[in-house]
């Protein structure tokens, strides 16, 4: 302690800066040895040890064999995975086997493993990741044993010398595009125990090619393809699920009836169906998909089933048609985008149950009035309601949280109606309105919020009668991103005088042309040509050597002569040819010294 307080100021710096690199190196290499325990290399594999300590994954394939049965252990580990990516794209191995002790294929395993032709999968294999053979377009066939759960997405896909595959009893979902572009696929066991089948599964497949029956359907009545052209179809009883995409895009179908059997329509089941007008869904629905009914433009009679719990994200965006909806009792939540730019949405009745609404739930319902939130509602999101461009009037019934950019851009939105006290707004809950009233007894956290956004507050005794003020403002045409009228403006003046300049020098190139055609035709000039045409070629030829004999010699006086004795006699530009050149005028004084010039 004594010498350190002995040491100078800098040296005082250089023993802290050593001290800290050393803590720098102490922490670091550690850190290093630890990662590089963590990988280990056998040669033909490389692999990686887990969280747990006590498992490893294959990370790596080095190896050139034709028949590959993976290694159940390396060292004091056991190998239970197979890495992202571990075998991606290898041109030598035919034949895989993985063994029981495996439990998880991860994403991209072996994709693209273009000399595959045969793939043994352990029971005990529960999850075959994303991609974990696609694209191996040599393999034709796959052997998965009891116990397999879950096929990712994409899983098989692009598989395109695959003929048949079983899938055994203990797989519950199906990923979408599993076995999606299996071109040569024309056998394919679907057992009852799936629940769950994703979009485009089998799509592309000579299985689903074959099928004849209008409405495609699987495991335990999941109904993945509806193949008909009847515009009014009721469903069989054997539905009981309508699956993802089963009727997306359909153009000609505009009404469906669907059976007490369905219990839940799939992710985008009926997205894209521009003519459909009519639904009947039955109350023994409990599940609804995102973008279910998405882009459904002339969809105007529906009735919700009285037990969904969730109205799923953008569910019934962009339909133009919708007029009115009523949310049953035990729906608790409407999500993302549910009814976003529904133009003829006029009337919403919000049942007292619901208790969140998500951002953009009813953003830019164009024709919406009037919203009356109930009781039960707790808190209202992000533009949840903003762009509502005819709302006028919105009642809270309970204390709700409402967060920033609700109502931004209402701009008919006047009135605010809050029959209970509220605890919780947000500062930007009414962005970019004016002239807003807000309507309560006697709350002094409204009055103050009140002058805090620079609006009006008044006791709700003296709210008006609500009147319905019809359409006040159609869509506006959104201005593409960079551009203005002023901007638009600019641009096309400047387009006209360009336009404007060329013009005027084409036209003034065709005047020119035409005065000069007009006066080498006129008599005068052709007389001057014909002239010198009519004189004969030899005596032509004679002046013209006469001229140059000419020239040569003044060029051969005015070389030769001294530069006094030169006369006038010759053209000018002779005469200055020869003349001594300087590079500022000088002058000579009596006494012979050179003088620089003054300017």
């Amino acid at each position: 302690m004594m010498k350190i307080k002995e040491l100078t100021k800098k040296g005082q710096l250089r023993l802290a800066a050593m001290l800290l690199t050393v803590c720098l190196l102490i922490m670091v290499f550690p850190a290093a040895r630890v990662r590089a325990a963590n990988v280990i290399d056998s040669g033909d594999f490389v692999f990686s040890v887990l969280e747990d300590g006590k498992t490893a994954e294959i990370i790596q394939y080095n190896g050139k064999s034709l028949y590959v049965s993976l290694p159940t252990t390396v060292d004091k580990y056991k190998v239970t995975r197979v890495g992202p990516a571990a075998f991606m794209s290898n041109k030598t191995v035919k034949e895989l086997e993985i063994p029981d002790s495996f439990e998880y294929i991860d994403a991209h395993a072996f994709s693209g493993c273009q000399s595959l032709k045969k793939a043994e999968i352990s029971g005990n294999v529960e999850t075959i990741g994303e991609c974990a053979f696609m694209n191996c377009t040599a393999l034709e066939t796959v052997v998965l044993y009891e116990g397999v759960m879950n096929i990712s997405d994409s899983a098989f896909s692009g598989c395109t010398a695959l003929k048949s595959i079983e899938l055994p009893n203990s797989v519950i979902s199906l990923g979408k595009y599993a076995f999606f572009n299996d071109s040569s696929l024309e056998k394919i066991t679907i057992p009852a125990t799936i629940n769950e089948i994703g979009g485009y599964a089998l799509e592309g497949t000579k299985w689903l090619k074959n099928q004849k029956d209008d409405c495609v359907t699987v495991a335990d009545g999941i109904m993945i393809k509806y193949n008909g052209k009847e515009k009014s179809k009721s469903l069989p009883e054997k539905v009981k699920q309508i699956g993802d995409f089963a009727f997306a895009g359909h153009q000609e179908i505009d009404t469906i009836l669907l059976p007490k059997s369905v219990t839940k329509i799939g992710v985008s089941a009926f997205e894209g169906c521009e003519k459909l007008t009519t639904v009947g869904i039955p109350d023994s629905v409990i599940a609804i998909g995102e973008r279910a009914f998405y882009g459904c433009k002339q969809l105007n009679n529906i009735t919700l089933p009285q037990k969904i719990a969730i109205l799923d994200k953008q569910v019934f965006a962009e339909c133009d048609g919708l007029t009115a909806i009523t949310i049953p009792v035990k729906t608790e939540t409407i999500g993302e985008e549910a009814f976003f730019s529904c133009d003829k949405l006029k009337t919403v009745k919000l049942q007292n149950g619901v208790r969140v609404i998500r951002e953009g739930a009813f953003s830019s319902c164009l024709s919406l009035g009037r919203l009356i939130f109930p009781e039960s509602l707790k808190e209202l999101n992000t533009t949840a309601c903003n762009k509502c461009l005819n709302l006028t009037r919105v009642e809270f019934n309970g204390d709700t949280q409402i967060n920033s950019f609700c109502f931004a851009d209402c701009k008919h939105l006047t009135e605010i109606v809050f029959y209970k006290n509220p605890t919780n707004i947000n500062d930007y809950v009414f962005a970019g309105l004016s002239d807003l009233i807000l309507y309560s007894e006697n709350s002094l956290y409204v009055e103050e919020y009140a002058r805090k956004i620079k609006a009006n507050s008044d006791n709700i005794k003296n709210l008006p009668p609500y009147v319905d003020q019809g359409i006040l403002e159609k869509e506006q045409q959104e201005t593409p991103p960079g551009f203005s009228g002023v901007y638009t403006l600019i641009v096309i003046v400047i387009l006209l005088v360009d336009l404007t300049v060329v013009v005027l020098f084409s036209l003034y190139i065709l005047m020119f042309s035409k005065r000069r055609r007009k006066r080498r035709s006129s008599p005068k000039y052709m007389a001057g040509k014909g002239t010198e045409r009519q004189r004969p070629a030899a005596e032509r030829q004679a002046a013209s050597s006469e001229s140059r004999q000419g020239s040569d010699t003044q060029r051969h006086v005015n070389r030769t002569a001294p530069h006094r004795e030169r006369t006038s006699d010759g053209p000018k530009h002779l005469q200055n040819q020869n003349r001594p050149r300087t590079r500022y005028p000088e002058k000579r004084p009596d006494n012979g010294e050179r003088q620089k010039p003054k300017y």
